[in-house]
């Protein structure tokens, strides 16, 4: 009973407020001026009707906004896409120009050798700084043996492409072989100066540098003189290109001179290599 009276009161003032909004508009149209009455309602209604209106352009706004922000993202993610393909085919075009000229030192070797080689990728290298030992992906089964030369080409500055000397294969297994490089302490070379034939030796250090003599105390020799392979010994060919001479000094007894050498192989830099298989 108590339920039926609510929603009686409720129908009762829903009903009056119909009235005399319905009161209100047809005596509107009948005379010139509202009543009292009238003029309160009427401002009432416009009020909810404003409130209203500005809550529907709110909404309305807030879902533009929504959409906006939406669309912002996307076209966020569009240009980071965009900027990574971008980036990628910079990576790319710059690792073409950057290879260009190995590759095209590379070719140029390859018609110049007038011995058998193999080509091997460097897979594993010593944890030194100067990465003075590093493994390759060819083995006794390509046909590379203990001593055999490791070269690399080498695009000097007046556009010619000489072989540099790399090192020496110091051991081998079945499809990989170790090289150990003219920076290693353990690796002497025999050189020869083209500026007056002068013959000498250089090795490596634990520092990564390359120092020797010669074989002369007296022998003559200057910042820049080119070194090549003399071909003393049983290991190396002669003529390959090793390196220039960066400094001179004096032994401690002054009986001999002490030079430093700045190899022609970034040895930091070295991915392919070229072993030549001498039949010694």
């Amino acid at each position: 009973m108590k339920i039926i009276l609510q929603n009686l009161k409720k129908f009762i003032i829903v009903l009056v407020v119909l009235i005399l909004i319905i009161t209100i508009g047809i005596t509107s149209s009948m005379r010139d001026e509202m009543t009292g009455t009238e003029n309160f309602f009427g401002t009432v209604i416009s009020y909810m009707e404003k409130i209203t209106y500005n809550i529907g352009q709110t909404v309305s706004n807030a879902f533009k906004s929504v959409q906006n922000i939406t669309k912002i993202n996307e076209e966020n993610e569009m240009l980071k896409e965009n900027l990574y393909k971008l980036r990628e085919e910079n990576r790319i075009l710059k690792n073409i120009v950057n290879t260009s000229d190995i590759l095209e030192a590379e070719y140029k070797l390859r018609t110049s050798l007038t011995y058998d080689y193999v080509i091997g990728q460097v897979i594993a290298k010593d944890d030194s700084n100067w990465f003075s030992r590093f493994t390759i992906d060819k083995g006794s089964k390509d046909g590379v043996s203990k001593n055999d030369i490791v070269i690399q080409a080498v695009d000097t500055d007046e556009g010619v492409v000489q072989v540099g000397l790399v090192g020496v294969i110091s051991e081998v297994g079945h499809n990989w072989a170790k090289v150990t490089t003219i920076i290693d302490e353990n690796c002497k070379v025999s050189f020869r100066n083209v500026e007056n034939n002068e013959n000498g030796i250089i090795s490596g250090n634990v520092d990564g540098s390359v120092t020797g003599f010669f074989l002369d105390n007296k022998a003559e020799a200057k910042v820049g003189d080119e070194l090549f392979t003399s071909g003393i010994g049983d290991i190396y060919l002669k003529d390959i290109f090793i390196g220039e001479i960066s400094d001179i000094v004096d032994t401690t007894d002054a009986s001999s001179k002490k030079i430093y050498v700045d190899p022609v192989i970034e040895f930091t830099n070295i991915y392919k290599v070229f072993v030549l298989k001498v039949n010694r």
